[in-house]
């Protein structure tokens, strides 16, 4: 009985069928998981880029056109956000004028809610990444 049993047990160590499914299945998910946040990464910070793009953007175009109305600044913002395939939903835009040094600036102030799409694989989330973009340009008279 012990000799059969030790047979059995020699064979299961000689037996190397299923080591590589199992070596993948320990290196998979942190491999996976490395790969997907560096897509959202990626995908974060082009969001960003393009929030601070729109801003500088509608920043000229309020330079250009001064005695527009900070929802018209937003409209603007919003339809190149658009064009730029993000959705416009979390945008906010505001807009203010100073005058330094006798010259007159307007001043726009955008802020964009994050959310991350890998936070829907937790269960609880993991919330949204606030970010804000301030642009100044001149006012061309």
């Amino acid at each position: 009985m012990l000799a059969k049993m030790s047979r059995i047990l020699k064979s299961y160590r000689r037996n190397e069928k299923g080591a590589i499914a199992v070596e993948f299945a320990l290196i998979a998910i942190p491999c996976m998981l490395l790969i997907f946040g560096v897509i959202e990464a990626g995908r974060i910070i082009w969001t960003m880029n393009t929030v601070q793009y729109v801003i500088e953007e509608t920043s000229r175009y309020a330079s250009i056109n001064s005695d527009f109305s900070t929802e018209e600044y937003a409209t603007y913002a919003e339809e190149k956000i658009v064009s730029l395939a993000i959705s416009s939903t979390p945008l906010q835009v505001s807009s203010s004028s100073y005058t330094k040094y006798g010259i007159t600036f307007v001043e726009i102030q955008g802020e964009y809610k994050i959310t991350p799409i890998i936070s829907t694989l937790f269960l609880g989330g993991l919330g949204t990444i606030d970010f804000r973009a301030v642009a100044n340009e001149p006012v061309v008279n």
